[in-house]
């Protein structure tokens, strides 16, 4: 934990101002030695806030990120590449019915899916 800066002579000079000035000057004695107290209290609840939030966020290679980047631009025309033409198609077969509807969801879902699970793998290796 540390060292605490107000040691037992601190408390023992206070305690002997306090009988030494009399009860007129008692509550002046107190609140110094309170607000020293607040003081350590506090530079300590700092401290320890400092200590919390100084977590480093890693540092991210700059040529990892441009295959990260890439990769996911890769996705993209991928998804688009695939989809685009099996809506297409899939609206040609099956026309404007309630089917149609249903069936593109479907495929949009499984083609998210698909690619969403390779964007996922990518990113663990």
């Amino acid at each position: 934990m540390g060292e605490s800066p107000l040691s037992a002579q601190d408390i023992r000079a206070a305690a002997e101002a306090h009988r030494e000035l009399g009860p007129e000057y008692s509550d002046a004695v107190v609140e110094s030695f309170l607000a020293r107290i607040d003081d350590h209290i506090e530079a300590r609840v700092e401290q320890q806030l400092a200590r919390k939030t100084a977590v480093r966020r890693r540092q991210i290679n700059p040529v990892r990120l441009g295959k990260y980047r890439a990769a996911f631009a890769g996705l993209v025309a991928g998804t688009l590449v695939v989809g685009v033409p099996l809506t297409i198609s899939t609206w040609t077969l099956l026309g404007d019915t309630g089917r149609t509807a249903k069936a593109l969801v479907w495929m949009w879902v499984v083609i998210v899916a698909v690619y969403g699970l390779a964007a996922y793998r990518l990113r663990k290796r």
